[in-house]
């Protein structure tokens, strides 16, 4: 194999000129094993053109060889030549060794394009001929995951377990089958395979899935212990603290909640919603100067972000800051103001600050979103008899009756006995 070794050696050192000439040798004067072992290592380095160009050279030699077929298909896929790996695939004879391999080749192939159907045909026809195959069962396992069939999913992957295999392509198994489950809302039971699979292996993810699942199980004491173990081992893992925040929070520790978030905030100051997170901490704990300027905050971040500016409006209500209320929604981007409850905020702030046009423009925005919520259909009635349209009032305000028949102040204006 010296031309594939001088070749490899050649691209270790980053001269290109050096390596075109051994590969070149190689095809000419290469043995077949030579190229095979060539086109393998240059596959796995990215050199895409030159595995391809070795296992078309081995086709011409061996045009019904399976392995050769899928190897090559395996280049296509990665070329987005899909045509052309199915092409590959489907020249694999049901008597080649490697047509199993072609069959799980195909599955993915047609679940890249959203074909389920065929894909699990593909791969129960793999498991009919090797039954007892773990990579079969994880690839089984996997495809039922990706399509929320995790019954099914939790089935294949214990057979690979039954298989004395708990660890396959980089993934642990254990900790599958605990996403599976907890997927279904098995959470209890997930709590058991996620600590099984850090048993095996300590990783982030399964720290992250074992919080995640103990805070949905409301099991905070688990999740804290998860999540700040996970906080110790990876920092930068942000997504963790907005659920080690709640799970403080739960736990009746609401100061060590927002610090959690602060935590989080130190390493990703651009992280939008754990400023809303933040602010609806700090709402909900009365700390309402906070709370604003971690919603404000998640604005600056993102001008469109509905959640964060939804929040502001709340406090800008409950302080009567009507103007505050006005600026924000003009400064909206049109696109923005199709969120109804910005109507139905914006309105309330016109008709204190007794712009009754803009108020009722944005009433009646509102009033198709909300024709079953009785306190908004109070406060549109109330304010369209103010506003002196009593015909329109006495019909929204009879709406409100069917959902308080027993309100007295509207009884007393409609003349209902």
């Amino acid at each position: 194999m010296k031309f594939a070794e001088q070749m490899l050696a050649a691209l270790e050192q980053e001269n290109l000129p050096e390596a075109q000439k051994y590969f070149q040798q190689a095809l000419q004067d290469g043995t077949d094993e030579e190229q095979y072992w060539l086109a393998e290592q240059l596959f796995q380095l990215g050199f895409l053109e030159e595995a391809e160009d070795l296992y078309e050279l081995l086709l011409a030699k061996y045009k019904d060889e399976g392995e050769l077929l899928v190897r090559a298909a395996e280049v296509a896929i990665e070329k987005d030549d899909i045509e052309g790996a199915m092409e590959y695939l489907e020249q694999v004879n049901e008597q080649d060794d490697a047509y199993p391999e072609s069959l799980l080749v195909l599955a993915d192939l047609y679940q890249m394009q959203g074909l389920h159907e065929v894909t699990e045909a593909k791969l129960e026809q793999a498991k009919a001929l090797l039954p007892n195959e773990p990579v079969i069962d994880f690839a089984l396992g996997e495809f039922y995951l990706s399509t929320a069939r995790f019954a099914s999913a939790v089935q294949s992957y214990q057979a690979v377990l039954d298989a004395g295999v708990t660890e396959f392509a980089g993934s642990q198994i254990y900790e599958r089958i605990a996403e599976s489950l907890a997927s279904s809302g098995a959470f209890e039971e997930a709590i058991t395979y996620y600590e099984k699979a850090l048993a095996e292996q300590e990783d982030v993810n399964t720290l992250f899935g074992l919080g995640l699942t103990s805070y949905q199980a409301k099991d905070y004491t688990k999740a804290i212990h998860a999540l700040e173990h996970l906080k110790e081992h990876d920092p930068g893992f942000t997504t963790l603290y907005t659920y080690l925040a709640k799970s403080y929070e739960e736990n009746g520790e609401p100061d060590k909640a927002l610090q959690a978030l602060a935590d989080g905030l130190k390493q990703d100051e651009f992280n939008k919603e754990l400023f809303l997170e933040a602010g609806k901490l700090a709402w909900k704990n009365d700390q309402v100067k906070d709370a604003e300027h971690y919603f404000r905050q998640a604005i600056a971040l993102d001008p469109e972000f509905i959640d964060a500016i939804l929040e502001v409006n709340k406090i800008l209500l409950k302080k009567a800051d009507y103007e505050g209320i006005v600026e924000l929604v003009e400064s909206l981007e049109q696109e923005i103001l199709t969120e109804p409850q910005i109507f139905w905020d914006v309105s309330v702030a016109y008709q204190e600050l007794d712009n009754y046009n803009k108020a009722k423009e944005s009433y009646d925005l509102a009033y198709p979103h909300f024709a079953n919520n009785a306190t908004f259909l109070k406060e549109y009635g109330l304010f369209l008899r103010e506003d002196g349209d009593v015909a329109k009032s006495g019909q929204v305000l009879a709406q409100y009756l069917t959902f308080e028949p027993g309100d007295e102040e509207v009884l007393s204006l409609l003349d209902y006995e």
